[in-house]
């Protein structure tokens, strides 16, 4: 019964974790008197001191102390014994003591926490031995890390606070006074030095230290056989105790006589934060500091010295919440007593702390160590005449600018707090230190933040998502002379190699975040490119006018480092890329045969596909050049010298258009844009007896035929032309930008081929990547007329990953104006979800990724609504219900009140909604408040089985498969239709429903059926109407937009099946259009603002498409 009480009482997500007394031992006590007056105080060694008291949850009630037997009094008393004695004790378990065993509860029934080592917990608290003094001193507080075996971390705050030897020392408003009355003088001024131990698996170090001080009020003035009582009364309330979710919202606790606030962690990914961060910015200059991070960022061997115990632990603390999300991997000790100084002779890599004391010593005795004087400011290495510690400087341009926007910060409060009055209220002046405090630390987080995204924000740019790879040396290429020993000594990290794991993830963390909020917009829309990257005109523009660049930098495409990749014994050379039925690659620039490539000429390739790209990278147009195309036009091929009709030079093509850059004095002239180009023909022109080859381009907005003499280029400029001017026509009749791109791909491989064979055969080898070229030969017309006027646009939500995912979900959220959000924030937004809990967010005004994929979960991703303006609640299979910051793109909150897969979310329309309404696939219907997040009303529908919910005229309409069942808000039974109502020869479920009030028409459609069935609400039981779509094999989605009800699905169309959608006129009921723009199956349709209708199609396409509204 007593222990199913204390199960009952147990808070796993309590503060506290232990709770502990520690100090000297009484036999060692006895005789202090005498040996003080035969020697003094001040020749006494300090004493060792031990555990006097543990205090674990759950604690007992009143109530409840008499089933458990151990009254409060008694506790302690059976407990003030080291951990050593009390473990050779018999095994007491809970509630087995009588009423009158003074032992009470046994510490062999104390669960200890996993981190929390009782033998070494007495050298932390006294790191410095319990010394004896002759009058009380101040109390001292300060800090621990402990780490268990797993690398689980926990947090202790320790309080020390002195009491006389004898109780005729009393204590008045916590300052001791000696009663006349008492002992001799011989014994006068013996003070003895007592610990209380905090430990939580959150570091509130501020926080605890308050609890703790206003503890040690109340210790002073009570009597030593009362000590356990107060300490464990504490420790009680400290156990009741939530840790805060992660949000906006703190924690405020009543502590007499202070308020006490326990900060939230901004999201679940992001550290507590309840430390001063400026700390060691008082402590080190900015370039002190950024030579300590250099050195944990290379994984040195680190030890911290201060004379101040606290400092040691709050300044390591302090980088390490520099670094994140970058993240310690190796020991992290930043307190060692005496005991414990042979730590610092460990081989690997560590990062500890020592008292000032010990710094001669271990600068003597330790090779190699990196030694940080906290106390002057300092950093050195030990004296080791075997090995010197290399420590390289940080990349030059991030560490000037944060130097700059430190020395911009206000470290001081006294400057901030200046003109106000003074604080008559202790909380209000806390309050007042607390605002500066955060804000300063917010100030000081972001300046990190961005010197991390300085130094590997290019690293992304090297990563190949397919192969999981990271090329490293080509990184390495890219940086300049002076940074080349910091990245190579931080490459090989374990911190490195753990930040990486993260990128190749996609894992959105507060790096990710912070270096999508701080890239150009240009650098956002390139990111959705998948051709190789080329640096833009308003980067060259950029480039020359740096005066801190160095060298030109190469942006390499994601290849994997061949130097990794073990060659078999080498094949018979041919000169060809040779064909094989059996192989396990195929071809990225379309549908097409399986190739095997024999690992030289691939070697040969992979180098001439560098040497291409490396090339059109040291490409500096002059200015007059670059003033003629757009800031986002790369240069991606470049021909020699050539003679052309419009005069002599090298021909370029950008991604938009063909210019020839002309010899002698530099100037640009325009040949054509791919859209004007109307003929492209490989001929010969005669020169003397000399038969030369010549491209020809024929343009429509000119009657000049534009010519250049080639030569051996130009079969290949023949086949480049002709693709890039095919992938552009293909772009605009798909209204498909990802087509320019493909194309771009195919002429790129096309060059490297070439390059590669050099052989009579290469250009053939080529011809086979002209897929779109082919596919505008063979292909009519893209679309039917009404597609290609009601079709406006189509995205790739998936671009970056490995192949097509199908698109789950769309969802639309409106923009708005608010003048003090961020311009992006206010636009509005399409989000899309795709397979495996994948959400992808795009900016809906320019129809670029406002951000990228990040994940709620790893289930398919159901409904997504947008309960107000700062939030998306999206729901999942997992039963889980993901609430998505607008204004982070984080996932901080998370509904689990479902025990089945969630399928519908339902908010009034038109209405700023005060709640939401959620299904799951159990038959689960519950109703959400949207301010407190909490279950106003729950009700369960008996059949199951459903599928969606739909909220109109106060009445939930919910899909359970075979019927739709109409109820109230407070789960009231009204109405029902089923399915063996309708005249139908087979018993089939729903698809999906559609209300139309404005109607007052019900429109449906079911599983196997091409037909859509329209039910008048005024009489479910009369048989519905039915409209038939012609050549439809499956419907899968509905959605009302004006008086027109849109039918997404797949059906026949040019005898082959392909998505389809069907507008239906909602009055006539009869079909108005056949829009066929998807390859596969549209499984869903939104609208945005009854303007526009997007649908996204399934895994063999996985594409948007975005149409206008008639």
């Amino acid at each position: 019964m007593a222990e199913a009480k204390l199960k009952h009482l147990s808070l796993p997500s309590g503060l506290l974790e232990m709770c502990a007394l520690l100090g000297a031992p009484q036999e060692s006590l006895r005789g202090l008197e005498q040996a003080a007056q035969r020697r003094g105080i001040g020749s006494l060694s300090p004493l060792d001191p031990e555990v006097l008291s543990v205090f674990v949850p759950p604690f007992l009630s009143n109530e409840d102390s008499q089933v458990a037997g151990a009254s409060c009094g008694t506790l302690g008393k059976g407990r003030r014994r080291s951990f050593r004695k009390r473990r050779e004790k018999p095994k007491m378990e809970h509630g087995k003591g009588g009423p009158g065993d003074p032992k009470g509860l046994d510490s062999a029934d104390i669960s200890i926490p996993g981190g929390v080592d009782l033998l070494a917990l007495p050298q932390l608290c006294f790191p410095g031995g319990v010394c004896i003094a002759s009058e009380p001193k101040e109390d001292q507080v300060h800090f621990l890390v402990l780490t268990d075996i797993c690398g689980n971390r926990t947090y202790g705050v320790v309080a020390q606070y002195y009491r006389p030897l004898h109780d005729e020392y009393c204590f008045y408003n916590g300052k001791a006074h000696w009663e006349p009355s008492g002992p001799p003088a011989s014994a006068a001024g013996c003070f003895v030095p007592s610990a209380v131990c905090v430990v939580s698996k959150f570091p509130y170090y501020n926080s605890l230290k308050d609890c703790l001080s206003c503890l040690l009020t109340h210790l002073k003035l009570c009597k030593d056989f009362e000590v356990d009582n107060h300490i464990k009364d504490f420790a009680a309330r400290l156990s009741l105790i939530p840790t805060p979710p992660p949000g906006p919202l703190h924690l405020v606790f009543n502590m007499k006589p202070l308020h006490v606030v326990f900060p939230s962690r901004a999201d679940p990914q992001s550290p507590v934060i309840d430390l001063d961060l400026h700390l060691p910015l008082l402590c080190f200059s900015p370039e002190k500091v950024l030579q300590i991070l250099t050195c944990i960022l290379t994984e040195q061997r680190i030890v911290f010295f201060s004379s101040n115990w606290a400092l040691l632990t709050l300044v390591a603390e302090c980088f390490m919440v520099y670094l994140h999300p970058l993240q310690w991997q190796h020991t992290f000790v930043p307190i060692l007593s005496a005991q414990m100084l042979d730590f610092i002779m460990a081989p690997t890599s560590f990062l500890m702390g020592c008292h000032l004391d010990h710094f001669e010593e271990v600068s003597k005795e330790a090779d190699g160590l990196v030694l940080i004087d906290i106390d002057h400011g300092s950093v050195t290495c030990s004296k080791s005449s075997e090995c010197d510690v290399d420590i390289p400087d940080i990349p030059l341009l991030a560490a000037q600018t944060f130097v700059q926007r430190v020395q911009n910060l206000r470290l001081h409060p006294e400057l901030h707090l200046a003109h106000l009055g003074s604080s008559t209220d202790l909380n209000e002046g806390r309050a007042r230190r607390r605002a500066w405090q955060q804000t300063l630390n917010c100030q000081i987080q972001h300046s990190a933040l961005q010197l991390l995204v300085g130094i590997f924000r290019e690293v992304k740019n090297h990563v190949n998502y397919e192969h999981r790879v990271f090329n490293s040396e080509e990184f390495l290429k890219t940086r300049a002379a002076g940074e080349q020993p910091f990245y190579k000594q931080v490459l090989d990290t374990y911190m490195f190699h753990s930040f990486l794991k993260a990128r190749l993830n996609r894992t959105m963390d507060a790096f990710a975040q912070m270096d999508l909020d701080t890239q150009s917009e240009d650098d956002r829309i390139s990111g959705m490119l998948v051709s190789p990257r080329r640096p833009t005109v308003q980067k060259m523009a950029s480039r020359r006018s740096s005066p801190l660049d160095i060298t030109h930098r190469r942006m390499v495409v994601s290849m994997p480092d061949l130097q990794d990749i073990t060659l078999p014994e080498p094949l018979p050379r041919n000169l060809s890329l040779r064909i094989s039925d059996t192989t396990s690659c195929r071809s990225s620039s379309g549908p097409g045969h399986q190739k095997q490539i024999d690992p030289e000429t691939f070697r040969d390739f992979y180098n001439c596909w560098k040497e291409t790209e490396a090339e059109a990278q040291e490409v500096s147009l002059p200015l007059l050049v670059m003033e003629h195309l757009d800031k986002n036009e790369c240069v991606y091929k470049l021909s020699s010298s050539v003679k052309t009709s419009r005069g002599v030079g090298k021909i370029a093509m950008t991604q938009k258009r063909l210019f020839l850059l002309t010899e002698g004095r530099p100037g640009y002239v325009d040949i054509s844009t791919f859209r004007d180009i109307e003929e492209v023909r490989s001929t010969t022109s005669t020169f003397f007896l000399l038969r030369i080859p010549t491209l020809k381009i024929k343009m429509a907005s000119r009657k000049e035929v534009f010519e250049a003499n080639l030569k051996s280029e130009c079969d290949l400029w023949h086949l480049m032309v002709k693709e890039m001017w095919a992938g552009k026509k293909l772009a605009e009749e798909h209204k498909d930008p990802q087509y320019i791109q493909q194309a771009l791909t195919n002429v790129l491989l096309m060059d490297a081929v070439v390059g590669t064979l050099r052989s009579p055969g290469a250009i053939y080898a080529a011809s086979k990547l002209s897929y779109f070229d082919k596919m505008k030969s063979e292909m009519p017309t893209a679309f039917p007329m009404t597609t290609a006027e009601t079709l406006k646009h189509k995205i790739s939500p998936w671009v970056g990953e490995t192949a097509p995912q199908a698109v789950d979900v769309l969802l639309y959220t409106p923009g708005h104006l608010d003048p003090a959000e961020k311009a992006e924030d206010a636009r509005p937004k399409l989000w899309c979800a795709l397979s495996g809990g994948k959400v992808t967010v795009f900016d809906a005004s320019s129809w670029t990724v406002h951000q990228h994929c990040f994940r709620v979960g790893t289930s398919k991703v159901s409904c997504m609504v947008m309960a107000e303006q700062s939030q998306v609640w999206i729901g999942c299979e997992d039963s889980v219900i993901y609430i998505i910051n607008t204004h982070s793109m984080s996932c901080n909150k998370q509904l689990t009140d479902h025990r089945s897969a969630v399928t519908g979310l339902a908010v009034q329309d038109g209405k700023k909604p005060s709640e939401v309404f959620s299904c799951s696939l159990d038959g689960t219907v519950l109703a959400w408040n949207v301010s407190t997040l909490q279950v106003t009303s729950r009700f369960q529908l008996p059949s199951g089985g459903l599928t969606s919910i739909s909220l109109d005229s106060g009445h939930l309409w919910c899909c359970t498969g075979d019927s739709i069942v109409v109820l109230t808000l407070q789960g009231t039974f009204c109405r029902e239709l089923r399915m063996d109502e309708t005249p139908s020869d087979t018993r089939t479920s729903f698809v999906g429903f559609q209300l139309f009030p404005e109607q007052e028409q019900l429109w449906a459609a079911r599983v196997g059926h091409s037909e859509v069935y329209v039910w008048s609400l005024k009489d479910l039981a009369r048989p519905p109407q039915t409209v038939p779509l012609q050549d439809c094999s499956q419907i899968h989605c509905l959605l009302l937009v004006k008086r027109q009800i849109w039918v997404g699905g797949r059906g026949l169309s040019q005898g082959k099946l392909k998505g389809k959608i069907y507008v239906i006129d909602g009055q006539r009921k009869t079909v108005e259009k056949e829009l066929v723009a998807h390859t596969d199956t549209v499984r869903t349709l939104c609208s945005a603002e009854d303007r526009y209708v997007l649908s996204g199609s399934g895994g063999e396409e996985g594409k948007i498409a975005i149409w206008q509204v008639e």
